[in-house]
């Protein structure tokens, strides 16, 4: 059954519309370019679209929310729930780990529900950027981990000195939409190598006005 949003929280999804677009608009113009037309993968709540340039998703209710990388590195895989699920638990596992001395970003981001992009209850989200002027300012945190539960969609990104244990790799992002036919679309973008572009860095390219 399809989800509908009541009105104020169609007033909060329009406000934050309006801020991604302002806020990402070019960036997300430069990646959607440089992945160029691919396969197309829907579900309830995003969008995913992989090329053999790279892949990025954004959100079916708030298309600006937008993620993915542009490389020869980015990697597709088909998981059953078990590992898609086991994938999101590892990196909540360590959160734990994270400090200002260890980190320099790790964000989660995960959607259990068309409405958890209003709704705290259907969502979760743990976000740390350690600012050098704020060392002692907390992770953003939002909603409640369901581990017993397949999210519609979940994003990870690691920037720390324990990301192998997090996420396998040095440094990077993954994502994952759920229901991709019988089984769970993994995108799996290690930050390696010069041909994989992060859209967090793209605003500081010279290639972007």
């Amino acid at each position: 059954m399809d989800e509908q949003f009541d009105p104020l929280q169609k007033v909060e999804l329009a406000m934050l519309r309006a801020e991604h677009e302002k806020r990402f608009q070019t960036q997300i113009a430069v990646l959607k370019e440089r992945v160029g037309e691919g396969i197309v993968y829907k579900n309830a709540v995003v969008r995913v679209v992989v090329s053999d340039d790279g892949a990025y998703y954004e959100l079916s209710d708030l298309p600006e929310e937008f993620g993915g990388a542009a490389g020869d590195n980015v990697e597709r895989h088909f998981l059953t729930e078990a590992e898609a699920k086991s994938v999101l638990m590892r990196a909540v596992d360590s959160l734990d780990r994270a400090t200002a001395d260890n980190t320099r970003h790790i964000s989660v981001f995960v959607l259990y529900t068309r409405r958890g992009l209003a709704d705290r209850k259907n969502c979760y989200v743990f976000e740390f950027r350690p600012n050098p002027h704020s060392p002692e300012r907390p992770p953003l945190i939002i909603g409640k981990f369901q581990p017993k539960v397949m999210p519609l969609f979940y994003k990870l990104k690691v920037d720390a000195d324990f990301a192998q244990l997090a996420l396998g790799m040095d440094r990077g992002m993954v994502f994952c939409m759920a229901n991709a036919g019988d089984r769970h679309l993994l995108i799996r973008a290690p930050y390696t190598g010069s041909e994989v572009h992060d859209l967090n860095d793209l605003a500081s390219s010279d290639k972007v006005q």
